[in-house]
């Protein structure tokens, strides 16, 4: 059993080992389609990485394949429909690192919230202490502001927003307000969060937004002009999920004219973000590169689980983050010894 993965990521190291006694484990050159179709020609497990597409093409070109894996959250790179035809499994890390993207989203947010990050950029630029003290010292000047005294909304109630609900919970913000189609209100009481009918109403209650959704079509461009005008001009916007989940120019021209206070972003519609981007030059913004979920410690998380649950998968046990739960069980018999002997 040959276990393809698309990238040499530094962590999947222990996903290699984990996986190296079903056979060998190999990887792609290159993430470019016609290198991707030879290497799998043979594979019966592939762990997509991001951006190495996963459709027909290349799954016509690898019949051996008996599980699709992504080693993250996400997963839009994989063409699930074209897994499910076949009868493929695709599994997705969904949770693997929740605690950590919550440490992360819930940080940035006191960043922003106490000024943090503008008064370490002020004083680095050569500014006076006595004038930046006295501007973030200072009411009706930049000073910052405690969560107490404010509404938080959370979109999306998935592995990673419960989280937040619980870290945000210590720090006690006057309200706990959420989004989520797929959750119930008793199940949101039970995370102290006060659910809401729809995602304006939510927007238009909240002072501070944090955004944890996968990207599948009906969350692109989730946050859209008219979410981002419920905000208000005093509020933050925390996107930690997918760039895409966000209308980027609309977004963009709200931090410019004022009518949204800020944005904490982690992810991007382009990665790497473009040197022109006008975020870049925009000081009412907190940019980092897509490393919410990434420490130390996730990193060994996710690298396990995910080989885990390729492993639980080929037992004959249905895997935490089954994304295609309509392949389940296999109409054929495809468990690891069956899979290994062909």
């Amino acid at each position: 059993m040959t276990t393809l993965i698309t990238k040499r990521l530094p962590y999947l190291a222990t996903t290699e080992r984990m996986l190296s006694s079903l056979g060998p484990v190999v990887y792609a050159e290159d993430i470019s389609a016609a290198t991707l179709r030879a290497a799998a020609r043979d594979a019966t497990i592939v762990i997509a990485t991001k951006g190495a597409v996963i459709d027909d093409d290349l799954l016509d070109a690898a019949p051996k394949v008996r599980v699709i894996a992504a080693p993250t959250a996400g997963y839009e790179w994989i063409d699930v429909s074209a897994a499910t035809r076949r009868g493929i499994p695709v599994i997705a890390n969904t949770g693997a690192a929740a605690d950590s993207v919550a440490s992360f989203a819930v940080g940035v947010v006191l960043a922003f919230s106490r000024r943090i990050v503008a008064a370490d950029r002020a004083l680095r630029s050569g500014q006076p202490w006595s004038e930046v003290r006295a501007r973030y010292a200072t009411v009706g000047q930049a000073i910052g502001t405690d969560l107490t005294n404010a509404t938080v909304g959370i979109v999306g109630l998935g592995h990673i927003g419960r989280k937040v609900a619980e870290k945000l919970a210590i720090i006690r913000p006057r309200r706990i307000v959420g989004y989520d189609p797929y959750v119930t209100a008793d199940d949101a009481q039970r995370l102290g969060v006060e659910l809401g009918s729809d995602l304006l109403t939510v927007a238009r209650q909240s002072d501070v937004l944090l955004v944890h959704v996968p990207l599948v079509p009906a969350t692109r461009h989730l946050i859209n002009r008219e979410v981002i005008a419920a905000l208000g001009a005093d509020a933050l916007l925390v996107n930690c999920s997918r760039g895409e989940v966000v209308d980027e120019p609309a977004l963009i021209e709200a931090l410019r004219t004022g009518q949204l206070g800020g944005a904490a972003l982690d992810v991007f519609t382009e990665e790497p973000l473009p040197a022109n981007s006008p975020l870049l030059g925009l000081d009412n913004v907190i940019l980092t590169p897509h490393i919410a979920g990434v420490t130390r410690e996730s990193d060994e998380v996710r690298a396990r689980e995910i080989a885990e649950r390729i492993l639980t998968c080929l037992d004959g046990t249905r895997p935490v983050g089954l994304v295609n739960p309509e392949v389940w069980p296999p109409s054929a018999a495809w468990n690891r010894d069956q899979a290994t002997a062909s």
